[in-house]
């Protein structure tokens, strides 16, 4: 047992059993005061528990293979339909001060499994003294702008290249503890601090065979024991131009029983017509730049049965230790209209190392999205990805996606 295993256990034991964690520090909507029942929101049981139901499918091909493009356990992955996302999920407001939710998510994998699990429980203890927050649970962490979102929250068909390689195929998740201060500034200023293990890793089936390397790249990946903290900041100039800037780190044990340390920077500038009025126009900037060092061991990970030699065959090479640095960025602008009509365009770049089969890539995507309605229950996107690598050179691919959203505001 690594000797943090302790130590995390007796944190986790003096949080109340009820305490199940979530993510940024905004208030959750309210449920409206009469249900909508095409749209959910507002539907609930006793003013209790409300439900939340998502779909979303995509259909499209590359000039690739799909699933050697993917970074995200929900991307496309296939040439024609890939069932994205299935989710169902709860919420909990009982009284004031706590709040919970829990959601379980599904997609159809490359292997056309079914491939699911709760994603997320958590409760929180919201508006306690002095502007602090607690929660606790499998929750996805504060870090950065976009972590917190589900797939049914992403602007695009497919997850930021930094994300997913740096974070986790399905983002950055701890199991534990957090707790969150707003301080006594005269803007927005929120700091928060996560401690808990990593959830167990998911075999997740792209499609793509993968090629053996020095070190192999998913030992980098957290394992046990995460340490995350975020820091955001809300600057509004005035009702129409508001400003987010801040800083995160997470720091952990990788699956090799070495160290993953992730740096991140994130910054975003929003313009709206009204105002905080609802409606009009908007604009919004948006970026996020990350560093990742992690320390590894050459050859096979921890856990994996080494190949048998035949006898007389040269035995592998002994192990051997490196530490490495890789960088990531992505930025993208987004226009909106009043008629729920979007254009975006993003940019995106991740530096790679060659050693652990990380390839140098960068991506650009116009995309354009379209709501039905103003409570986004059904979309359409369009989004097209040019997508260059030192592994794969150029690819093309054309990606049209429907989603369903039903459910008044999750708990987060």
């Amino acid at each position: 047992m690594p000797a943090s295993r302790p130590l995390l256990t007796a944190l986790l034991s003096v949080l109340p059993l009820c305490l199940l964690a979530g993510s940024p520090p905004v208030s959750s909507p309210a449920p409206a005061e009469s249900p909508n029942w095409l749209t959910g929101d507002g539907v609930g049981l006793g003013g209790v528990l409300f439900p939340h139901l998502h779909f979303h499918s995509a259909i499209g091909d590359s000039s690739v293979d799909p699933a050697s493009l993917t970074v995200g356990h929900h991307d496309p992955d296939r040439e024609g339909i890939t069932v994205q996302n299935i989710e169902f999920g709860t919420s909990a407001r009982l009284g004031k001060h706590f709040e919970a939710f829990g959601t379980y998510a599904a997609k159809i994998d490359f292997n056309d499994d079914w491939a699911g699990e709760f994603e997320e429980w958590f409760g929180k203890l919201k508006d306690l003294p002095g502007g602090l927050e607690v929660r606790g649970g499998r929750y996805y962490n504060r870090f950065g702008l976009h972590n917190t979102y589900h797939p049914h929250g992403f602007d695009w068909a497919d997850q930021y290249l930094v994300s997913g390689r740096f974070l986790g195929d399905d983002g950055l998740r701890t199991i534990g503890g957090e707790v969150t201060w707003t301080l006594p500034t005269s803007w927005t200023s929120v700091l928060s601090a996560s401690v808990g293990e990593a959830p167990e890793l998911e075999e997740h089936s792209h499609g793509a065979e993968e090629e053996e390397h020095e070190f192999e790249a998913e030992g980098a990946s957290f394992s046990d024991l995460i340490v995350a903290a975020n820091w955001t900041n809300q600057f509004d100039h005035d009702d129409f131009h508001q400003m987010r800037a801040g800083l995160s780190g997470a720091w952990g044990d990788n699956v090799w029983g070495k160290t993953t340390q992730v740096y991140g920077a994130h910054f975003e500038y929003q313009w709206r017509e009204n105002g905080y009025e609802k409606g009009g126009s908007w604009f919004r900037w948006r970026t996020e730049a990350m560093i990742r060092n992690f320390k590894g061991i050459s050859g096979h990970l921890p856990g994996e049965e080494e190949e048998e030699h035949e006898e007389g065959e040269e035995h592998e090479e002994a192990p051997h230790t490196g530490s490495f640095d890789e960088f990531g960025i992505y930025s993208d602008i987004r226009y909106g209209w009043a008629n729920n009509l979007e254009v975006g365009l993003r940019g995106e770049y991740v530096s790679g190392i060659r050693s652990a089969g990380l390839d140098e890539r960068y991506r650009i995507s116009p995309g354009v999205t379209y709501y039905l309605n103003s409570a986004r229950t059904i979309m359409f996107r369009v989004q097209y990805n040019y997508d260059h690598s030192n592994d794969f050179g150029d690819a093309h691919s054309v990606w049209g996606q429907f989603g369903f959203n039903w459910g008044g505001g999750e708990v987060r």
